[in-house]
């Protein structure tokens, strides 16, 4: 898209806000903000919205604007971005970067499905059903205390449908692109209420759908159930989940490509298999009116497998293929949740819980390529196996001290064992002679025992000035503790033959403070505000230097860099009219940087400094409605190169700009009786973006184009 048309995008979305800003002037009705249920103590409650900073997101605003997945859905979300460093997309929220996949923290029911293998994990938002989702509870930037390891970033909870009544639904869900690709899913969910204690629901959803480029598709299925037992004082769920998908892809292009057509395939071909099954048991008891038991244990594991993954390469100007087929990734979490919440007076109760999580993953790396000049041939076999096993104290305390004034605060231990075995073997054929007989090689390594401590702190006071407003100071130390395969470095043995192959590294738990400032209100009966102010500053940040693929001899080393600060600002709006208008309006002011040592002052790669979203949704009446979406992201640095003269030192140069863009979204609905149709399109103007950007070596993915959407619902 050229720079005019990307003017009137941003023209458009000034116009949404300033439209906004004027009809609020305007404004008759009283509106209020609805009471809801988060999970901000870790146990189910009431509580308003003004409390703390927490986005709560309703399953029907996901589903009621046609979004294919729920990482479509959270690209629309304010203070919400997606990091690609080369492996996949992972959530972000203030601006950790290519750290997001362990410094955000994602839950499902109250359970993490982060993986452990940092240097090849995403985060597997794939494998949860958009129709699935009863509500999401977005937490930025907090949960140290109840959460633990991995929340510098925020926390966000995916909580999904308990539905205990006699009910039936289906959905069936298309889309289409300009270039023609399309595809769909159908959903089906029905829930069956035995007797007045016991109830079953299971939800399915089968899809096969096209990506915008060619090539790329994904068909699978899910599979969700659960069964309920309902006493007096207490409830027991048990859930079993069940996710395939198998998905193809092409592989990066060239922004040469990309600018002549973005929809044309590149010139990999990867096909990978994914399956993922999960079990959980929920047990809630209430000894009284003021305590509460929660016990939650479960088990998932998650296993990707490369069916075939062919890439095409070029070396010393030969063109050749380099081949990843037959290698694996499991990811497998065995845990256990205990909390007790107990109110001691109005408005003020303690929370005690412990967690256990036994966490372990195997990687079955196979790369092999040949004829590359005088390499007849080269096979590469890397299996790991990591562990990390770690046990949760922690305390939480909320006391009414007034009804002006409030003051929270808690602690947290953590305790972590890590263990962590490679092999590698090395099968080569050269044709140098005299000496051109193979070679095999095997080399064990097993780290030594490692293990950590860490505390997490939380203080925060809050300030009701009025009966709609507050104000509230926040304070948390949290960490990020390193995972098993960071513990494993490399040193190049065709450089140094005399220094043994791998050796442990010597690293520290990355720790944070956030300082944080708050303030929400609700003006003249509709006009809701929140804004946020935080300065994160984090110390011994684990960081990586080397290549594990270079023709001199692989290495790699993670050390801990010095310090990262991360200031931002967090601005949301919204306005409700009796004629059936709402308004949204949000801006994410963040700057991430390193802030000591030899990258002093380099933003930190893939972080946007400013996001901005403006929403309008009308309903003609109770039947029809329609909605606009505008989204906004600044320009971001990519992750450039470390140049061979600084291997030692990690100094990060030629980090590339990836363009601003901006999305926006139209789209009605019409309901009849017990149907429901939806319609509309994604990405209106067409907007070109990339996903992923490495401009060293010339790869880009690109996102979506515009996009068409058509959905027909029944619910009896």
């Amino acid at each position: 898209m050229d720079s005019r048309n990307f003017l009137h995008q941003k023209s458009f979305l000034g116009f949404l806000i300033v439209y906004s800003l004027a009809l609020s002037v305007n404004a008759e009705e009283n509106y209020k903000i609805p009471n809801v249920i988060v999970s901000s103590t870790g146990l189910e409650e009431n509580v308003d919205l003004k409390v703390g900073n927490i986005l709560v997101l309703e399953g029907e605003e996901l589903t009621k604007k046609g979004y294919s997945s729920l990482e479509q859905a959270l690209e629309r979300v304010p203070g919400i971005s997606f990091v690609n460093s080369g492996l996949g997309r992972n959530i972000d929220m203030r601006g950790q970067g290519s750290k997001a996949n362990v410094a955000v923290k994602v839950l499902v029911d109250g359970r993490e499905i982060n993986v452990l293998d940092n240097s090849h994990g995403v985060t597997p938002l794939e494998a949860i059903n958009l129709e699935n989702i009863e509500r999401i509870e977005i937490i930025p930037g907090g949960g140290a205390v109840l959460y633990g390891n991995g929340t510098r970033g925020g926390v966000i909870n995916i909580i999904t449908k308990k539905s205990k009544q006699d009910s039936l639904g289906v959905a069936l869900k298309n889309q289409f692109f300009d270039a023609g690709h399309w595809g769909g899913s159908f959903n089906t969910n029905l829930s069956k209420k035995i007797n007045e204690n016991f109830a079953v629901s299971a939800d399915i959803n089968g899809f096969n759908k096209d990506g915008f480029q060619n090539g790329s598709n994904e068909k699978g299925f899910f599979v969700n159930s659960k069964a309920y037992l309902d006493f007096e004082n207490s409830n027991l769920v048990f859930g079993v989940g069940y996710h395939k998908n198998k998905k193809s892809s092409t592989g990066y292009l060239t922004k040469a490509q990309i600018d002549s057509n973005p929809t044309q395939k590149g010139a990999d071909d990867i096909l990978q298999k994914i399956t993922r099954p999960e079990f959980s048991l929920d047990f809630t008891h209430n000894f009284s009116d003021e305590w509460e038991f929660n016990a939650n244990t479960f088990w998932q594991s998650q296993t990707i497998k490369y069916i075939k993954n062919i890439q095409a390469r070029r070396a010393m100007n030969i063109s050749y293929n380099l081949s990843q087929s037959g290698s694996s990734f499991k990811d497998t979490l065995t845990g256990l949740k205990l909390k007790n919440k107990y109110h001691y007076r109005d408005n003020s109760y303690f929370v005690v819980g412990y967690d256990f999580e036994h966490h372990d993953a195997k990687r079955d790396s196979r790369v092999s390529y040949g004829n590359v000049g005088p390499i007849v041939y080269h096979k590469m076999t890397t299996i790991m196996d990591m562990k990390k096993q770690s046990h949760s104290l922690f305390v939480l305390d909320s006391h009414q001290f007034t009804e002006q004034f409030s003051l929270r605060g808690g602690v947290r231990y953590e305790y972590a064992t890590y263990r962590g075995d490679r092999t590698y073997r090395s099968e080569m054929a050269m044709n140098v002679p005299p000496n051109s007989s193979p070679t095999d090689t095997t080399t064990n390594f097993s780290m030594d025992k490692k293990n950590t401590h860490n505390f997490a702190f939380e203080l925060t006071p809050k300030f009701q000035y009025s009966n709609t407003g507050s104000i509230y100071f926040k304070y948390e130390r949290g960490f990020v503790s390193p995972t098993p395969a960071q513990f494993i470095n490399r040193n190049n043995t065709r450089i140094n033959p005399n220094y043994p192959p791998y050796y442990t590294a010597n690293l520290n738990s990355e720790k944070y403070n956030t300082f944080e400032m708050g303030l929400n209100d609700l003006w003249w009966d509709f006009y809701g505000l929140n804004v946020v102010a935080f300065y994160t500053q984090s110390k011994d940040e684990i960081s990586y230097t080397g290549d594990p693929h270079s023709a001199t001899g692989s290495f790699w080393r993670y050390y801990n860099i010095d310090k990262t600060r991360r200031i931002g600002v967090e601005l949301a709006l919204h306005q409700s009219f009796s004629n059936g208008l709402t308004l949204k309006q949000s801006l994410n002011f963040l700057d991430a940087k390193v802030s000591k040592g030899v990258n002093d002052g380099k933003r930190v790669p893939y972080v946007s400094k400013v996001k901005a979203t403006s929403s309008l949704e009308y309903a003609f009446n109770k039947n029809f409605k329609t909605f606009v979406d505008v989204s906004y992201y600044s320009r971001a640095k990519d992750g450039g190169r470390i140049l061979p003269k600084d291997t030692n030192t990690g100094k990060i140069s030629n980090m590339g700009w990836i363009k601003e863009y901006l999305l926006t979204d139209i789209g009605a609905s019409y309901t009849y009786k017990d149907w429901q149709i939806l319609g509309g399109i994604h990405n209106l103007f067409d907007e070109s973006y990339y996903t992923y950007q490495n401009s060293v070596d010339n790869q880009y993915l690109v996102g979506s184009g515009r996009n068409y959407y058509l959905e027909l619902k029944y619910v009896f």
